[in-house]
C-alpha cells in the first residue's frame, strides 16, 4: 500500500469530517473524534465509492471506521 493512498484517505476523512489533517494519521478511528460521528462516516463512505468507481457493500459500511479498515478494504 502505498502512501499516496494513505495520504487520500486522511485528506478524504479530513474534508467529510472537518478534523484538520495533521490530527489524522494511520492509527486514527472514528471513536477519537467527536466530529466523525456516522454521517460523516456515510459522507467518507460515498467519497470512496467516487474514488474506487465501485459501490461499498452495505454489510462492509459498520467496519470502516478507522483509517487502517479503510485502507484494507481499499487493497
Amino acid at each position: 500500500m502505498t502512501n499516496n493512498i494513505e495520504e487520500k484517505i486522511i485528506s478524504l476523512v479530513s474534508r467529510s469530517t472537518g478534523i484538520p489533517e495533521k490530527d489524522i494519521n494511520i492509527n486514527s478511528k472514528s471513536n477519537d473524534f467527536d466530529k466523525w460521528d456516522s454521517l460523516a462516516n456515510v459522507k467518507i463512505i460515498l467519497e470512496i465509492e467516487k474514488m474506487i468507481n465501485k459501490r461499498v457493500n452495505v454489510s462492509k459500511m459498520g467496519e470502516l471506521t478507522s483509517i487502517k479498515s479503510i485502507l484494507n478494504y481499499l487493497k
